[in-house]
């Protein structure tokens, strides 16, 4: 027997019609011929898939010009930088540490 290979959106359209019949994970499986073992994780894949479809691939970026030095003609030296992620994160690092925060946020959720 060849295992069927179920994609994304049958599996949001049998989880909404297994959600909206009022019948158990097992009796909707048994009537729709799918199985049991598979099924159970799909309500956590769709809601996984939409989460990720909600996401923006390309993050905005504003920059804000920094404050001048209280001296003239002295550098700023690695000034705090403020990030602020989707979901209301602010987060703050060091200019030297932007390349490893910014690897470990695009590894985050992979």
């Amino acid at each position: 027997m060849m295992r069927q290979r179920w994609f994304i959106e049958k599996k949001k359209h049998h989880v909404a019609s297994w959600r909206a019949s009022g019948l158990t994970r097992q009796q909707y499986c048994e009537l729709n011929d799918i199985p049991f073992t598979s099924f159970r994780e799909w309500p956590q894949d769709v809601a996984k898939a939409e989460r990720r479809a909600s996401e923006p691939a390309v993050l905005p970026v504003n920059i804000t010009e920094a404050t001048p030095p209280a001296e003239p003609f002295s550098p700023v030296v690695n000034e705090p930088v403020t990030l602020f992620l989707p979901g209301g994160i602010r987060m703050c690092c060091h200019p030297s540490q932007l390349t490893d925060v910014f690897r470990a946020l695009k590894y985050a959720d992979a």
